[in-house]
């Protein structure tokens, strides 16, 4: 900077306001409070004489320069005004920084960011500026919150299902998860999508039920519009006098409420288990505990499985687990592939180990009784969990739904019991068969036991009685197993049969179309029955693309969008209410689904993390699943865009991890 004494020192010059509107020093100055003789640089925090030729000297300087390159337009445009600091950031690097947030929320935790931003920005040669706080931001108060409008701009005002249910996460707070299923309009298909998290104070019937109903008056879901609300069977949620969906009703008394078949199949075969002596799921439960904690046994194994199996190597046990859906019959089929080499390592064990747990367990190898049991358990809880894995599908077809279930409960009940099919024309004769009766049994000879069992135990050549005992606890499981699908799924068989009604084959044949008036799930249209009567008569008289039963959902989206010669949708009525019929969920395997991606999320390492984070990179994955896309085919909108500015950190900052 030029000495300040010369020729015009004595003057004493001042700040003069046209400073501010010249090209080339207006970017970075600014006026010193309170002293006149001096003006400031934005850019280098530094005072400068109030002299036009320093100021223009100081403009070139490589201090000046090194710290204006920031502020230049590629990057952002600064704005100043009484001292506070406005950024607008450049539109290609918003596009960047909401993507690379977008890829945190899928992939990683938010720390990451630090380095992922510096490294992005290095690689393309861009000023990327992000950092924990700003991808948190831009997650809370951006993306999530616009993936959110967009969902619920996307129900509109149709008919919608909930799907609800509550857990503990990793931080011990308790979380009411709710997933909302609704035929789209803009992917023109039904789905299942993430809605949100409340916290709860609560596991009773009353607090569930008030964060349900605060969620959805948050979210401007009208609770009357709700056309289904499915749950698990715990009392709170479906008790029959206190309960969430007791209480519901007092706001929305025409919903259908759904039991989660799922949870309803796995508790059916934990009530028959029952039935067989215990020691079947000792035998499974005490052979994964027996390897679970320990390397050198693991090895041992390995080392025996290798040298009888020609160097193979065995498939891990597994552990069984009530509370997990297909467990079971993944761990009978690994214990029954290696039973004879885990006989033999238990035989080693304990002669060399003289350990009594190996002990026990190698007798129970020893005893063909046991293994009689598996065996005869293999194939049902097999078939069990097919039929499991069905209503867990998203888009699972009703009909086939229907079929399958009715189709599994009639074997299990011509194995045990004298059914005469020939007399029974409709599937309700076939439920209310009364398989409590004895003489409605089959003799033990005349039971169906499978033919693997049947082999197993001509094999093992057991004395008569000890036959006759395993065959009657055979039985047993069967009866059992039949009456608890009577007592627990019997509801869900009414329900899926009413929408057997809506298939193309029926709804299109005029022999077997059904009057409207005689449709149980009529009393759930809310709007006006003339018009949908009208629409349902002439339904079959039009040709239609899709006819096939497989193809139902594209079916009724077929008939909603359809429109006639003035261009009018004259099937909209009708369509839209039978899509939300379609939509209505038969299992929780959405919600539950949500809960492990939460653990997944929410880790010990990130177990301060808030609600709001958590919900919004729910949110976001739920998005990438909707539209069946990834981070790198995600693409910000416009209101994203105007979203990102300064005001997003004007809002509580919370979800620091």
């Amino acid at each position: 900077m030029p000495p300040k004494s010369g020729k015009w020192s004595k003057y004493g010059k001042k700040y003069s306001k046209e400073w501010e509107r010249e090209d080339g020093i207006k970017e970075w100055i600014q006026r010193v409070t309170g002293d006149d003789t001096k003006a400031f640089c934005k850019y280098c925090k530094a005072e400068i004489r109030a002299h036009h030729s320093d100021l223009l000297h100081h403009s070139k300087t490589e201090k000046h320069v090194r710290n204006a390159a920031p502020f230049s337009s590629v990057r952002m445009r600064t704005l100043f005004d009484s001292g506070i600091t406005a950024v607008k950031i450049d539109q290609t690097v918003k596009v960047t920084e909401l993507k690379l947030a977008a890829h945190i929320a899928c992939h990683s935790s938010i720390l990451t960011v630090d380095h992922l931003g510096e490294l992005v920005g290095e690689i393309a040669q861009r000023d990327i500026r992000l950092h924990r706080t700003k991808c948190s931001a831009l997650i809370k108060q951006v993306i999530g919150p616009e993936i959110q409008w967009e969902l619920l701009k996307d129900i509109g005002e149709e008919l919608y299902s909930l799907i609800i249910d509550e857990s503990t996460d990793m931080g011990m707070h308790k979380q009411f998860a709710v997933v909302v299923r609704y035929c789209s309009t803009n992917l023109q298909r039904i789905v299942s999508s993430f809605a949100g998290i409340v916290h709860l104070d609560g596991g009773d019937a009353a607090s569930l039920t008030e964060a349900l109903l605060n969620f959805l008056q948050e979210n401007k879901l009208c609770p009357k519009r709700c056309i289904g609300l499915a749950t698990d069977g715990c009392n709170a949620m479906c008790g029959q006098h206190n309960s969430v969906v007791t209480k519901f009703r007092q706001h929305n008394p025409n919903f259908v409420f759904v039991k989660c078949a799922c949870h309803s199949i796995q508790l059916c075969s934990s009530y028959a288990m029952r039935v067989l002596p215990r020691n079947v799921e000792y035998q499974i439960s005490q052979t994964y505990a027996w390897f679970s904690h320990s390397t050198i046994r693991q090895q041992n194994y390995q080392q025996l499985y290798a040298a009888i199996n020609v160097g193979e190597a065995p498939l891990k046990i597994l552990q069984l687990s009530d509370t997990r859906w297909l467990s079971v019959s993944a761990c009978l089929n690994r214990v029954l592939a290696q039973y004879d080499e885990l006989k033999l390592h238990f035989q080693l064990a304990k002669d060399k180990d003289r350990n009594y747990n190996a002990e026990i367990l190698y007798q129970m190898y020893s005893d063909p009784v046991n293994k009689l049991y598996l065996v005869f358990l293999q194939p049902i809880v097999q078939e069990a969990n097919r039929v499991n894995k069905m209503f867990q599908l998203e888009n699972a077809n009703p009909c086939k739904l229907f079929n399958e279930l009715i189709t599994f409960y009639l074997n299990l009940l011509r194995r045990v019991a004298k059914i005469n099919l020939a007399d029974m024309t409709q599937w309700s004769e076939i439920i209310d068969f009364d398989v409590a009766t004895e003489s409605a049994h089959l003799p033990l000879s005349a039971v169906d036991y499978g033919l693997q069992f049947q082999i197993e135990l001509d094999n093992v050549k057991l004395p008569i009685s000890d036959a006759e005992n395993i065959k009657h606890r055979c039985k047993e499981y069967l009866l059992e197993f039949v009456k608890q699908i009577k007592k627990r799924l019997t509801t869900n068989m009414q329900q899926l049969q009413s929408l057997v009604s809506l298939s193309p084959s029926v709804v299109l044949n005029s022999q077997k179309k059904p009057q409207l008036a005689s449709m149980s799930f009529l009393c759930l249209y809310t709007g006006d029955l003339a018009k949908l009567d009208q629409q349902w008569r002439v339904l079959d008289t039009l040709a239609w693309e899709y006819t096939e039963d497989c193809q139902l959902e594209k079916f009724w989206i077929d008939v909603k969008n359809h429109r006639d010669a003035a261009g009018d949708q004259d099937f909209y009525e009708l369509g839209s209410f039978a899509l939300s019929l379609l939509a209505l969920p038969f299992s929780n395997a959405a919600v539950e689904r949500t809960f492990s991606e939460m653990n997944l999320i929410k880790t010990k390492l990130r177990s301060r993390m808030k609600d709001t984070l958590l919900e919004n990179i729910l949110r976001i994955r739920a998005f990438m699943q909707r539209h069946g896309i990834c981070c790198h085919q995600f693409e910000p909108t416009k209101e994203m865009l105007a979203l990102f500015n300064t005001n997003m950190y004007d809002k509580e900052q919370e979800g620091e991890e």
